[in-house]
C-alpha cells in the first residue's frame, strides 16, 4: 500500500557511493586514461520561483506542526494511528501496526483513506477497495480486502508563519528574512545537484575516450559491499524491502561498475595531475562536515569514517572541480536542456530504425 519512493529521492545519495569505495591502487594495468582536458559539457541553472520557496516553506511548517489526541470523528486532514491487514484474493498481502497516515495525503490509495473518515478511536473497520490502474506491479485494478482498527485520531495544529515562529524554528529573525533563506538555501542546493550531473556526464566522457581492459577484483568487492550498505541505509529510511532499490542483478552489476570505473578514473587523474591531499585540507573538511552529518565532534565523525574514506571524498571533490575547472561548461535552462535530451533520444532512435530497415534489406537480398 505504501507509495513507491521517488526514483529522484534515490538517487540522490549515489553521489555517496561513487566516492566510498577506493583502495587508492594503481591501475595502469586495466586502463589507458584518455583525454579529460578541454571537454564540453552543459550545466543546467535552475530557476527558483516563489512557488519553490513557499512550498519549501509550508514543508517546514507541517514538520514543526503539534498533534492533539480527540475524541471525535476523523476528517479529512486529521492523523489516525492504525493497525491493519490487507489481502487479495484471500491471501495475505499487506500489513502493519501503529502506523500513522495523514486522511487526504494520498499516501495510501484515496479510496482506502476516505474509508476513515468518520471513524473514532477503538473502531475497527472492514471494507474493500479496488486498486488503481497504475497501481505497482501484478496487483493493479484488483480487488483488496481491509481490517483496519483505530488506535488514535489526532488534529493537525499547523503553526502561523510569523516573525515568532521565525525566531523559534529557524535561524532568521523576520519572515522576510526566512524567506530570502529558503530561497538562497534552494537555489545553492540545485546548483550543487546541477554540478553533479554535469561532472558525471564528464565523467561519461572520459570513459568514453579511455581504454578499459577489466577492472580489479577486490575493488568491484568494496564497492558492492559500499552500494549495498548504502541501499540498505535507504530501505531504512523509506520503509520498503532493499531489493525494490538494487532491483535485478544486472542493475546492480551496472551500477557497481559505475562506481569501479569512476575510482579508476579520478585515480588516475589524480596521479596524473598531482592532486594530492594535504592533512589540513583533511582537518578542514572533517571541521566543516562534522556537525551537519549529525556528529558532536570531528573525534566522533572519525569513529565512523575512516580517515582514508574521507581522503578519499576529498580528492574525488578535488578532481571533480579539476575537470570543470578544464571543460567548457554551458549553462541552460531545464527546458532547454530536457529539450536537448528528448532530441538525442529521437536521433538515437531513428539512427536505430535505419539500422533495422538496413539489415532487414541485407536479410532479404541474401534471401533472393
Amino acid at each position: 500500500m505504501k507509495k513507491k519512493v521517488a526514483t529522484a529521492a534515490i538517487a540522490a545519495m549515489t553521489m555517496t557511493f561513487l566516492a566510498g569505495c577506493s583502495s587508492r591502487g594503481t591501475y595502469a594495468k586495466y586502463l589507458t586514461l584518455g583525454e579529460y582536458k578541454g571537454l564540453s559539457v552543459t550545466k543546467v541553472k535552475t530557476e527558483v520561483t516563489d512557488d519553490d520557496v513557499e512550498a519549501e516553506i509550508e514543508s517546514a511548517l507541517d514538520e514543526n506542526a503539534e498533534y492533539t489526541d480527540v475524541d471525535r470523528a476523523a476528517k479529512d486532514g486529521d492523523q489516525v494511528n492504525i493497525d491493519f491487514d490487507g489481502s487479495i484474493d484471500g491471501e495475505a498481502w499487506d500489513s502493519d501496526t501503529d502506523y500513522d497516515l495523514v486522511i487526504g495525503s494520498e499516501d495510501f490509495q484515496p479510496e482506502f483513506e476516505e474509508h476513515l473518515i468518520g471513524a473514532k478511536a477503538g473502531d475497527t473497520l472492514e471494507f474493500t477497495i479496488t486498486l488503481s490502474d497504475d497501481y505497482d506491479g501484478d496487483y493493479a485494478g484488483k480487488d483488496a480486502d481491509f481490517k483496519v482498527t483505530v488506535n488514535a485520531v489526532q488534529e493537525i495544529n499547523v503553526p502561523e508563519l510569523n516573525d515568532d515562529y521565525c525566531k523559534k524554528y529557524t535561524d532568521y529573525d523576520t519572515v522576510d528574512e526566512y524567506r530570502a533563506g529558503v530561497r538562497k538555501e534552494l537555489e545553492e542546493y540545485y546548483d550543487e545537484t546541477n554540478t553533479e550531473t554535469a561532472q558525471n556526464d564528464l565523467l561519461s566522457q572520459i570513459l568514453e575516450n579511455s581504454k578499459v581492459s577489466g577492472y580489479p577484483q577486490d575493488l568491484y568487492d568494496k564497492c558492492k559491499e559500499e552500494y549495498d550498505a548504502n541501499n540498505q541505509i535507504l530501505a531504512d529510511m523509506f520503509g520498503i524491502d532493499v531489493s525494490d532499490i538494487a532491483g535485478s542483478e544486472d542493475n546492480v552489476k551496472s551500477a557497481v561498475e559505475e562506481m569501479v570505473y569512476t575510482e579508476m578514473l579520478t585515480t588516475a587523474i589524480a596521479e596524473k595531475e598531482n592532486i594530492t591531499v594535504s592533512d589540513d585540507e583533511y582537518t578542514d573538511y572533517v571541521n566543516s562536515v562534522y556537525e551537519e552529518s549529525g556528529y558532536t565532534s570531528a573525534e566522533e565523525y572519525e569513529e565512523d569514517y575512516t580517515k582514508d574514506e574521507t581522503v578519499n571524498t576529498i580528492l574525488y571533490n578535488k578532481v571533480m572541480d579539476f575537470l570543470m575547472q578544464n571543460a567548457t561548461v554551458t549553462e541552460v535552462s531545464e527546458d532547454e536542456y530536457y529539450e536537448e535530451d528528448t532530441e538525442m533520444d529521437e536521433e538515437a532512435y531513428d539512427t536505430e530504425e535505419i539500422t533495422e530497415n538496413e539489415t532487414d534489406a541485407e536479410d532479404l537480398e541474401m534471401t533472393e
